[in-house]
């Protein structure tokens, strides 16, 4: 739920995760995989269906579409994939259009689990499996929920800023970027401990995702705001979790996307925006000790970025502007590609199975 659309998917009712089409046609689940990368596809806005998950089986250069639907008699995630997670043989999918989260097996992508958070337009998931909880960013709500991992219900709920989107976990403390769209320009610090906020970082305009440096400083990637008066550009923050303050910062002549990944060989990734376009934009890469930054290390518009922390590869999304089944191109840390592999329609968040 990436694009600028987002704002209306609070108008979808909950009763649409879950849903079975019987009409759709039985698909051949896949077989066992050990070495994967799942793609969770968001889907058409509009869609109550269309959040779907796609496999791709690295060991036999094969892709599976529609996993979740062939493992579960054609029973649906939901309506607009926002985020995934996978932890001890599990996928937990969040999706904000239909207010639910899916627990499946790895092994045979059977629904474990499921919940419903009605109103709350959850939008990013992160899991802490210290303290068997997740949180979850409630993206219109101005704040988060705290969830009990094993039963999925709410424990808590802890204010923010507005339109929370992307969270790092530190130590004991929670980072919620806060990003108004393009006019927040804040972080709270939750300590998890009291589940409460126990700082406010203010930063660059649109927070809007973070990652964790080699150095364990944190690295917040800021959208810019287009629409501001002035208009701002993109810039990436960079934060002591010691002190919890601003120790550096990098600025872009263009807006960013708000992703940020964190490679295997000392570089940080942000995606840019190519012009008049809402699906995203080129790779940046920046060396995370210099920050030195290489404009256009793959160029196109991609609407995702993610590192496999094995091979170091990159795995970009492109969404091919929602007008098909969007792509998730493999290239090297030297930025050659290696192969490309369908996904489905609005491919959004990428995951590694390695077990």
């Amino acid at each position: 739920m990436k694009r600028a659309v987002v704002i209306l998917c609070s108008f979808f009712l909950a009763s649409y995760g879950c849903k079975k089409d019987p009409t759709s046609p039985p698909t051949p689940p896949p077989p066992p995989v050990v070495k994967g990368v799942y793609v969770l596809n968001e889907g058409n806005f509009g869609d109550p269906t269309g959040a779907r998950l796609t496999l791709y089986d690295v060991n036999s250069d094969s892709t599976f579409r529609d996993v979740f639907e062939a493992a579960n008699n054609g029973m649906h995630l939901g309506s607009l994939g926002d985020d995934m997670k996978l932890l001890d043989g599990k996928a937990y999918v969040l999706m904000s259009g239909s207010e639910n989260i899916i627990v499946l097996s790895l092994s045979n992508h059977m629904i474990l689990q499921s919940a419903f958070f009605p109103g709350a337009v959850p939008h990013d998931l992160l899991i802490d499996a210290a303290r068997n909880r997740a949180y979850i960013t409630r993206l219109f709500r101005a704040s988060i929920l705290v969830i009990n991992l094993s039963t999925l219900s709410v424990i808590d709920s802890v204010s923010v800023g507005d339109n929370p989107q992307g969270m790092a976990m530190i130590g004991n403390q929670l980072y919620v970027c806060n990003s108004g769209y393009g006019s927040g320009r804040t972080v709270s610090v939750i300590d998890v401990g009291a589940d409460s906020v126990n700082k406010t970082l203010t930063i660059g305009d649109g927070p809007a995702n973070a990652a964790m440096a080699p150095d364990g400083k944190l690295w917040v990637s800021c959208t810019g705001n287009a629409f501001g008066m002035p208009a701002t550009t993109g810039k990436v923050f960079i934060i002591s979790p010691t002190l919890n303050n601003v120790t550096d910062s990098i600025s872009f002549s263009e807006n960013l996307w708000g992703s940020i990944a964190m490679g295997t060989d000392g570089h940080a990734y942000v995606i840019g925006v190519t012009s008049g376009s809402f699906y995203g934009g080129p790779i940046h890469r920046i060396n995370a000790a210099s920050k030195a930054v290489r404009l256009n290390f793959v160029g196109g518009t991609f609407y995702a970025v993610a590192v496999d922390k094995v091979t170091g590869d990159l795995y970009l999304a492109d969404a091919k502007n929602f007008a098909s089944d969007g792509e998730v191109r493999i290239y090297t840390k030297d930025g050659v590609l290696k192969k490309a592999f369908p996904a489905q329609r609005g491919p959004g968040v990428i995951a590694f199975k390695r077990e």
